[in-house]
């Protein structure tokens, strides 16, 4: 019996050393990939700051060819600008600072008003017949409740109060 004591001993401190190279080689592993995440990390953080660089310079140069475009005389010494800020710009830019230089600002909205309010107009009730693939025509009507629901019409009704 103690030979077979001493050989279960003998395996299980096998066992345990087993467990504790693959646990070492695990946390290797793991350090590894900690390294390689941080160094990726690291170049990512990098890429961003150089693409944001890139694209606050690109920002910049947009802005002054827009400027250029809607305020600078165009004349043969200037052509060369006038070409290189066409080209740095995309058509919907190009197309709204020719049409600021051609049509000036836009005007704010203030003058607009509106003379009668959507809400209310008089709904015209029509009864209306739908023909389908049945041999039955459908007749629809015209719902005698209103199109807003109750939070929209407690909305409306403060609206009209002037709240």
């Amino acid at each position: 019996m103690d030979w077979l004591w001493l050989f279960l001993g003998l395996i299980g401190l096998g066992l345990l050393w087993l467990l504790i190279i693959g646990l070492e080689k695990l946390t290797d592993r793991m350090r590894e990939q900690d390294e390689a995440r941080r160094i990726a990390e690291h170049n990512v953080a990098e890429r961003t700051a150089q693409a944001e660089n890139d694209f606050l310079i690109m920002e910049r140069a947009k802005a002054s060819a827009k400027d250029y475009i809607e305020t600078a005389q165009v004349t043969d010494d200037n052509d060369k600008l006038l070409s290189d800020a066409i080209d740095l710009l995309s058509s919907e830019e190009l197309i709204d600072s020719f049409a600021k230089r051609a049509l000036g600002n836009p005007k704010d909205t203030n003058e607009i008003t509106a003379a009668q309010s959507v809400f209310d107009q008089t709904p015209v009730r029509k009864k209306a017949v739908a023909k389908g693939s049945v041999s039955a025509p459908v007749k629809v009507k015209s719902s005698g409740k209103s199109a807003l629901s109750k939070s929209e019409q407690k909305m409306l009704k403060k609206i009209k109060q002037g709240d």
